[in-house]
This record gives C-alpha cells, sequence and structure tokens, in this order.
C-alpha cells in the first residue's frame, strides 16, 4: 500500500488530519486499487476558511467500480461519522482511463458531498451532471492540487485544451444565471473567470475579487460580493449589475475562443 504524503505545512492543521482520514479510509476500501488522493479548491489555492470554504478533495483509482463499493465510500466518509471541520467535503473519484486523456465530459465513479452547510449529495455515474463543473475541477487540480497520496497531480490528470476550459467557464457563468443569478457566487465566479481569461491563472474567489474591483470604474458590486459571502451587513446585489459583469466576463471568453 502507498503511503500518504504530508500535506503542505500552509494547510490548516484541522485540514491535515480530515484530509488524513479520508485517505486513510478510501485506501481501507480500495488497497492497491487507490492510486492517488488530490486536493484541491480553496485549500490548494491559499484560500481555505473553515467557516467558508468547502474541502475539494478528488481521488483516482485504476478501474470503475461496482455500486456497492461507491456505497461503501460514501458511508465512509458521510459527515455523520466523519464530522468535516468545514462547511463540507466535496468528493469526486474518477478511474484511470477517466483522466488519462482529456473530454468535455469527465466520466466520474462518484460525486459525494457531504457536511453540515451543504446538501447531501450521492451520484455514482456522470449521468444528469454538467460536465462545466469537472472539466474546471481537472483543470485547476492539474496546475494546484496538493497530493496527498499518488504522485503529482500533473503526471496522473491529462491537460485540459483551453478552448474546452473557456467553453466550461462560459457554461458556469450560464448556469448561475439560471439557477442563482443574484448571488455572490455568481459574481465572484465571473471574477475567477475573467481573471483567468485575462492572465491565465487559478486563484481564489476572493483573489479573483479583488483583481476585479481594480479594473471595474465602480467596484460596490464586487465589495457587496465579498460582504455578503462573508456574511457581513452590506447592501443587496443589484440584477442589472451582476448582469452588465457576466455580459463583460462572457464577452471576453467569447473573444478568447474566438
Amino acid at each position: 500500500m502507498t503511503s500518504p504524503h504530508v500535506p503542505s505545512a500552509t494547510v490548516a492543521p484541522e485540514l491535515q488530519a480530515y484530509a488524513a482520514h479520508v485517505v486513510a479510509r478510501l485506501q481501507s476500501l480500495l488497497d492497491e486499487a487507490l492510486l492517488g488522493v488530490y486536493l484541491i479548491g480553496s485549500a490548494s489555492l491559499g484560500g481555505y476558511e473553515s467557516d467558508l470554504s468547502d474541502i475539494d478533495v478528488i481521488a483516482v483509482c485504476a478501474a470503475p467500480l461496482p455500486l456497492e463499493t461507491k456505497q461503501a465510500i460514501a458511508a465512509a466518509l458521510d459527515h455523520r461519522v466523519l464530522p468535516c471541520p468545514a462547511r463540507g467535503l466535496e468528493f469526486v473519484l474518477y478511474a484511470r482511463d477517466a483522466v488519462a486523456s482529456p473530454t468535455r465530459e469527465p466520466r466520474f465513479e462518484l460525486n459525494f458531498n457531504t457536511g453540515a452547510g451543504m446538501s447531501h449529495r450521492f451520484s455514482p455515474g456522470p449521468e444528469g451532471e454538467p460536465g462545466h463543473w469537472f472539466v474546471l475541477d481537472l483543470a485547476v487540480a492539474r496546475e494546484n492540487a496538493i497530493a496527498l497520496l499518488g504522485p503529482p497531480a500533473r503526471e496522473m490528470l491529462a491537460p485540459q485544451p483551453r478552448a474546452w476550459i473557456l467553453e466550461a467557464l462560459s457554461a458556469l457563468l450560464a448556469w448561475h444565471a439560471r439557477e442563482e443569478p443574484v448571488s455572490p457566487n455568481n459574481v465572484l465566479n465571473a471574477c475567477r473567470a475573467w481573471r483567468h481569461v485575462e492572465a491565465g491563472d487559478w486563484c481564489t474567489k476572493r483573489q479573483a475579487a479583488l483583481w476585479a474591483r481594480t479594473r471595474l470604474e465602480d467596484p460596490s458590486l464586487i465589495d457587496a460580493a465579498l460582504a455578503r459571502r462573508e456574511g457581513l451587513p452590506g447592501p443587496a446585489l443589484e440584477a442589472e449589475a451582476v448582469r452588465a459583469l457576466v455580459r463583460r466576463v462572457q464577452d471576453a471568453l467569447a473573444r478568447a475562443r474566438a
């Protein structure tokens, strides 16, 4: 059995301890079939906040798994038996062949969410799940993931073509426009997409917001979104201002795709 890596010293101690438990439980169920486990999201980008952030983990196994094994993994990671120290755990498991080459619709084995601050989700396959979430997670993971077990993410995950990443960012903004049009996440993900188009890197939502506010004549929308995300008092987000920002970013994405 492969030994887990020690996470970066910049990772919060409670997150390190939790990640070690996640790896141990996956190892107990998958043994040598577990090829890699990676911490992604805000924790790998230096922006983890226990009261605001999710803990995002992806793992890679040797081959597709039966439903019973997926159910056992979900049971082992459930917040009720392994308390998550953050808002919740977002866990995605892939078979090796699914990440060895890029695809617009990554085929995961398990998409599992659990935690005190999020809705429970158990998806044992990609049917009905929008693919843009997973294209973006894999793109960010390849560049920024912290390896908890296995080789560096760049050796495990195939690169995603830039055109597909831009397409996925556009789909993400369209999803927000439909599902949560006047929300901090809509604004902050627009900032992150804009930053990626212009700078080509990945950063936290907060970092992207601070970058974007210096490029707007009126940064009040950004300030309001950050305040709302952090639960601070402040003005409501104005629907037209949100739409204007999103249109601006969608235009930048369209130019980059062209």
